[in-house]
């Protein structure tokens, strides 16, 4: 087990799809045979200029997603492409139908995500105040 300090910077992990990617415009079929279909996917509202501001501020961003290491490269030049700036990208995240997680911010709506990152509220905090790791 790792244990992360909280201190001022954060190390943030960041889902992909349906969170810094609208990824409607992909057929997910298509995309095992041909990586590049993941290009089709475009940022959603407000997330490069959020990551951008996060990244700045020098937390650490890392992306997470489940597409698979087979598609890690075509998914860190969509990140490039598109101006998100990061530390690591991390596909060995397992396909489910709902993450539940104690420290998870809700990355819908990136405005809200802002305000929560400042919030010392933040569900890690609380989860290490709570002697939780």
């Amino acid at each position: 087990m790792k244990f992360l300090p909280l201190g001022k910077k954060l190390t943030i992990a960041i889902d992909i799809d349906g969170t810094v990617a609208d990824s409607s415009g992909i057929d997910f079929n298509k995309a095992d045979d041909n990586p590049n279909e993941l290009m089709k996917a475009v940022p959603r509202a407000g997330a490069v200029k959020a990551v951008q501001k996060l990244h700045d501020q020098g937390h650490t961003i890392v992306f997470h997603t489940a597409r698979g290491n087979d598609c890690k490269k075509v998914t860190a030049r969509w990140l490039k492409k598109h101006g998100f700036p990061f530390h690591h990208l991390e596909c060995e995240k397992f396909v489910a139908h709902v993450y539940i997680d104690d420290r998870a911010v809700n990355g819908c709506d990136w405005k809200k995500v802002m305000q929560e990152v400042r919030k010392p509220t933040l569900p890690g905090r609380i989860a290490r105040q709570k002697c939780q790791i």
